[in-house]
């Protein structure tokens, strides 16, 4: 009996000993994640004084004291340090997922086979496929676009395949005129592009248009994210004397990159 309870009691020990370090564990991880989290929280708050340009003459020698408020400040708001917290995930999420894209051939515009195709357009979300003949001046004219799109947009992954090599294909989704844009979501045909339909700013010029006109179609079947710059932010730019590329937004010097 005198085994047994001594025995009992030594269990028990070792259960509150594990429990114990188990809390401690629990508590140095919470420890570190709100220091990172601060780490980060001050480094967003600078950034954004930074472009303010809201730098006073005593900033630098009253940089600790800074640092110490805004502890103080996430300390005393749960609410923003939860924001900061998201913000932190959010950022961690979407370049894990940036990631796994790249290792999939987005960020790139690639040549593919006919035997490549189902595992291309089945092993990403979102792809846009380019059909193309080597010797059609407009096929040309798409690629020079899709090349500037590929690594700016890594949500979707671009490829190209030769119209001639790829018949099977060609009857299949029953493309008749070239250059064809598809654009397929987990494998399923979602919207097409014939030609330059829709693109064209000028009837009397139909090669001539700029990149956006393109993104702006991506960007409705979902495949990327864009939005046309505004007005506003145009004239900024030309203020700054940022000229906005060809290829991209205006009319003029279509080919520049």
């Amino acid at each position: 009996t005198g085994h047994s309870y001594r025995d009992h009691q030594a269990q028990v020990e070792r259960q509150r000993r594990a429990a114990q370090a188990g809390k401690e564990r629990k508590r140095e991880e919470e420890a570190a994640r709100i220091s990172a989290l601060k780490d980060e929280a001050k480094r967003i708050f600078k950034d954004d004084i930074k472009e303010r340009g809201d730098f006073g003459s005593s900033a630098n020698d009253d940089d600790e004291s800074d640092d110490d408020e805004y502890d103080d400040l996430l300390d005393e708001d749960p609410e923003l340090e939860a924001i900061r917290e998201r913000r932190i995930r959010e950022m961690r999420e979407a370049q894990m997922k940036q990631a796994e894209n790249i290792a999939r051939g987005h960020g790139q515009y690639r040549t593919i086979m006919q035997d490549e195709f189902l595992p291309e357009c089945t092993g990403s979300e979102y792809v846009a496929v380019h059909f193309f003949h080597n010797e059609f001046e407009r096929c040309k004219i798409m690629d020079h676009h899709l090349k500037i799109i590929a690594p700016r947009h890594t949500t979707c992954k671009f490829v190209r395949i030769d119209a001639e090599k790829s018949p099977f294909f060609v009857s299949k989704l029953c493309i008749k005129t070239l250059p064809s844009l598809l654009v397929f979501r987990d494998g399923k045909t979602v919207d097409r592009l014939t030609g330059f339909e829709g693109l064209v700013i000028d009837p009397k010029d139909p090669d001539k248009w700029h990149t956006g006109r393109l993104q702006q179609w991506l960007a409705k079947t979902g495949a990327i994210d864009y939005k046309v710059p505004t007005a506003e932010i145009l004239d900024e730019m030309r203020r700054l004397g940022v000229q906005p590329k060809g290829a991209v937004w205006s009319e003029e010097n279509i080919y520049d990159e």
